[in-house]
């Protein structure tokens, strides 16, 4: 089924297939706590991982922060087509997701924080295997993040982060039988771009808007130096969070992401998918629950993650992700457990005209480490 997405030749240095369409369509900022809250963290983004969500949010932070996340993912494919086998589909694997270091300062009676990050933003990783075959691709496009925040009131901070984009993707095909030689492919990915954040804070309330610019990612194939210009959607979001009690927060995030503006040009030409514009709706909670001078927090989430594409009836695609977390604060260090479970449930088409429905089902496990330095 996934081999059915495949959507344009040129596009293949970064959409080979359904997998990676839904990771780059519905691409999310860090950390375990943020991703056990459904993702819905504009509105709240008060740890380091505010570069990914809303830089804004840096200036809640009193002390400097390092953080580091790590995040396994396993895969697993079904259909209801007779005699397809769908085991070989299936994998898993672990990678670090998410790296930082912020610094906050004071100027007068305002909190201006600096950042450095280091983000996943896409995994290239898949595994197709039989006892005869195999063709694995790995590597990811990666973001390396210089960030500042600014408190201009003591209610309103704004913030920005320029993303610099680098990353590979590398890719094997093996006859295990040894009748055919085994090949290797390479592609390698740049860009840049800008997202800007504002934070305004009013006790109970809190509202973020982030703004994340349009880009180019460029990518240039190793073996045949085909080099394709792809040309990313700019995206708005904006999140809203109630904190009625010291103890709970509910957050929700819109996100509006502009794909049916999408381009991708090479040596082949200019290409413009018919894609739908991808807009995603993310709710979530938290529960600070007391344990002697501990505390251990319980968040719940749960997240829309349409992608532009269409199903044989003309359709966008679309799935949902469920999301549960839970974390534990020890002094100045906060240890978090994140789980997503993201399906999407499509209706295809074989090369014999038959119809069939298909599953694509993710369980991803986050870890995060927060630690504050500092009195």
């Amino acid at each position: 089924m996934k081999k059915n997405f495949i959507i344009l030749i040129a596009l293949v240095l970064i959409f080979t297939n359904f997998a990676y369409g839904q990771n780059f369509f519905n691409i999310l900022g860090s950390g375990a706590r943020a991703r056990g809250m459904g993702g819905a963290f504009i509105g709240i983004a008060d740890d380091a991982t505010a570069v990914s969500w809303n830089p804004a949010g840096l200036t809640k932070l009193e002390k400097p922060e390092a953080s580091v996340v790590g995040i396994y993912e396993s895969y697993i494919y079904s259909n209801d087509l007779k005699g397809v086998e769908t085991d070989p589909y299936n994998y898993s694997h672990f990678g670090l997701n998410f790296l930082s270091a912020a610094l906050p300062l004071s100027i007068g009676t305002k909190n201006v924080v600096g950042a450095l990050a280091f983000q996943q933003m896409v995994s290239f990783y898949e595994k197709y295997e039989t006892d005869n075959w195999l063709e694995e691709t790995t590597g990811g496009l990666y973001a390396i993040t210089p960030a500042i925040g600014f408190q201009l009131t003591p209610n309103i901070s704004i913030g920005a982060a320029f993303n610099i984009y680098t990353g590979k993707q590398n890719y094997i095909q093996e006859d295990k039988t040894g009748f055919l030689n085994k090949s290797e492919n390479e592609n390698k990915y740049s860009g840049s771009s800008l997202n800007i954040g504002g934070l305004f804070d009013f006790n109970k309330f809190r509202v973020g808007v982030v703004y994340k610019s349009a880009y180019d990612i460029t990518g240039k194939n190793s073996e045949t130096d085909l080099e394709t210009i792809s040309s990313m959607p700019n995206i708005f979001g904006v999140g809203l969070a109630y904190l009625p009690t010291e103890k709970l927060s509910i957050s929700a995030d819109y996100e509006s992401r502009a794909f049916s503006e999408f381009r991708a040009k090479s040596d082949l030409g200019e290409q413009k998918p018919e894609w739908e514009n991808v807009n995603q709706l993310r709710l979530g909670a938290e529960y600070l629950l007391m344990s002697g001078e501990s505390i251990l927090p319980l968040r719940l989430g749960v997240a829309s993650t349409p992608t532009p594409l269409k199903d044989s009836n003309g359709d966008q695609i679309s799935g949902i992700n469920l999301s549960a977390g839970i974390g534990i604060i020890m002094g100045n260090i906060n240890l978090d457990l994140g789980i997503e479970y993201n399906t999407y449930l499509v209706e295809g088409t074989n090369e014999y005209g038959d119809t069939y429905n298909a599953s694509d089902n993710y369980l991803r496990f986050l870890v995060s480490g927060v630690f504050h330095l500092g009195k």
